[in-house]
């Protein structure tokens, strides 16, 4: 049941802290298999490039709340694909 608090409703979540049902500070939207599934993905290699370029700006835009850097090993994911999908001249 909602509580209302300073006008404004307040739902509580009965979740163990910890648990399968917590969420994690960041509440990460992107994961690995994510990033490898636009890599891998039969979409044109530029709609691809894209995708991922968009993945990154996302992470970069929330990472000033990233204080254990846990979203480094995701943006080196999207920066290795971003790599090996690149045209070289």
């Amino acid at each position: 049941m909602p509580i209302e608090k300073n006008s404004s409703f307040i739902d509580p979540v009965d979740v163990q802290i910890g648990g399968d049902a917590d969420t994690d500070g960041i509440a990460q939207t992107l994961t690995a298999d994510d990033i490898n599934a636009v890599l891998m993905s039969p979409k044109p290699v530029d709609e691809r490039l894209e995708t991922l370029k968009s993945m990154r700006s996302e992470l970069e835009a929330r990472s000033h709340a990233d204080f254990g850097n846990d979203m480094a090993p995701l943006i080196n994911d999207i920066d290795a694909a971003i790599d090996q999908l690149s045209p070289r001249i």
